[in-house]
């Protein structure tokens, strides 16, 4: 019987990390999108470019804090070394980060919880359409989905051993996916849930210290740059704005039939618009003006909605938590894209599901850990309310999470003789 679960095993690890470079293998070395109806990645190979040409984060010459530094900065230095074949070298490197998020999760099930658990989630991972579709596409997915597997890890460690290592580590890790995606700015505000809950009690407010320092020293870079070119009117990002009216509007921050009219009757202009180097940009006014623009008109927007504003919201919830964007939204593809990603949306539910299932294990045995976690997807998804709600960015942020809860789901229901981390002695190590 172990025999035969072991190849089991092998087979679903062996079929998860082919499936994974069969997707990056197909996909055309020219285009930097697959299976995709269209995506941001113009932008950030537009950014890419001009930072290649020392023209700096701007658009047609006009200052940008409209994407994170992060990612552009790595398309430009892959352009620079790799030439016309970047797509490729980015491609590939995804590839890896994505193998590595998934057994760096595993790693997390297997040391906190079980072995079972470990092993099954990395067959999830490995599978989990979510956690693929990214690996092709010039956009961040991928390697936000590797910090947040990496800070989850450290997270954990934090909470239950507490120590400075982690301590820093939730800095570093926080600090760089902060500068890769904006929404991931409020990790490190976790760090410090953890350093209050955990059981090392003692240097709390040290390591509290080092995760803020830490974290700031990583991100300063990008605020100094801010405080140059906008003259001490933008901190951190000018996307606030257009992102809270597109989450009124166009709530998915995907274009839909008849959403760039909707956005531009609201805001004035498009993305699509500001996020060029035609010449046509300079018709626009700075990203800090059109922001402040954008944020004005945001209330009204939700009062127009009245108490259509409520099933607004659940539905928002339902394009983040279960996908639903990318099954009833979704016309514009061909027939086979769309079954897809009915199959993809399908795999994810399942894995959902065992989450659930995982969570309620920990309440029972595990339960500060439990807290975290529910803690950490309660409050980013508020945090999303407000704002644009689709899949695409639940993914870097949440599916971690999800194959780490679903591998301790798996464990619970179907492995009950299984020893289990809870059951024996967790070897504790001295953080120094």
């Amino acid at each position: 019987m172990r025999v035969r679960k072991n190849w089991v095993f092998l087979s679903l690890v062996i079929s998860g990390v082919l499936l994974r470079a069969g997707f990056v293998v197909l996909a055309n070395p020219q285009d930097p999108t697959f299976h995709s109806g269209g995506s941001d990645a113009p932008a950030y190979i537009t950014l890419a470019g001009n930072l290649l040409n020392h023209q700096g984060f701007r658009y047609s010459g006009m200052p940008s804090a409209f994407r994170p530094p992060g990612y552009p900065l790595i398309l430009a230095g892959f352009m620079q070394v790799f030439g016309q074949h970047y797509i490729s070298a980015m491609r590939f490197l995804q590839f890896i980060l994505g193998l590595l998020t998934v057994m760096i999760c595993a790693r997390v099930s297997a040391r906190w919880f079980s072995g079972e658990a470990g092993r099954a989630t990395l067959a999830i991972g490995l599978l989990l359409p979510t956690l693929i579709f990214p690996t092709a596409q010039i956009l961040t997915e991928c390697i936000a989905a590797f910090l947040t597997a990496l800070f989850l890890l450290f997270l954990v460690e934090q909470q239950e051993v507490g120590g400075f290592r982690s301590a820093a580590a939730l800095g570093i890790t926080g600090g760089l996916e902060a500068l890769i995606r904006f929404n991931a700015a409020a990790l490190p505000f976790f760090g410090l849930w953890a350093v209050w809950r955990s059981k090392q009690k003692g240097g709390q407010v040290v390591r509290a210290g080092i995760i803020v320092v830490v974290t700031a020293a990583v991100v300063s870079p990008w605020f100094i740059r801010n405080e140059m070119v906008f003259h001490g009117a933008v901190l951190y990002s000018t996307h606030t704005g257009a992102n809270a009216v597109q989450g009124v509007v166009s709530t998915q921050g995907r274009t839909q039939p008849g959403d760039t009219g909707k956005l531009r009757e609201a805001m004035g202009w498009t993305l699509s618009e500001l996020e060029t180097n035609d010449p046509s940009r300079r018709s626009l006014p700075s990203e800090l003006e059109l922001n402040r623009r954008a944020l004005r008109i945001v209330p009204r927007l939700w009062k127009e909605k009245g108490w259509a504003a409520i099933p607004l919201v659940g539905r928002k919830i339902l394009d983040f938590w279960l996908s639903a964007d990318q099954v009833l939204d979704t016309r514009m593809f061909t027939t086979r894209d769309r079954l897809i990603r009915v199959a993809g949306v399908a795999s994810y539910l399942v894995a959902l599901a065992l989450a659930m299932a995982g969570i309620n294990w920990l309440r029972s045995r595990r339960p500060q850990i439990a807290e975290i976690f529910l803690l950490y997807m309660v409050l980013f998804t508020v945090l999303h309310l407000p704002l644009v709600m689709n899949t695409r960015l639940r993914i870097p942020l949440m599916e971690p999470l999800v194959i780490i809860l679903a591998g301790v789901g798996w464990a619970g229901l179907f492995m009950r003789d299984e020893e289990t981390n809870e059951e024996r002695e967790i070897p504790r190590r001295v953080m120094v």
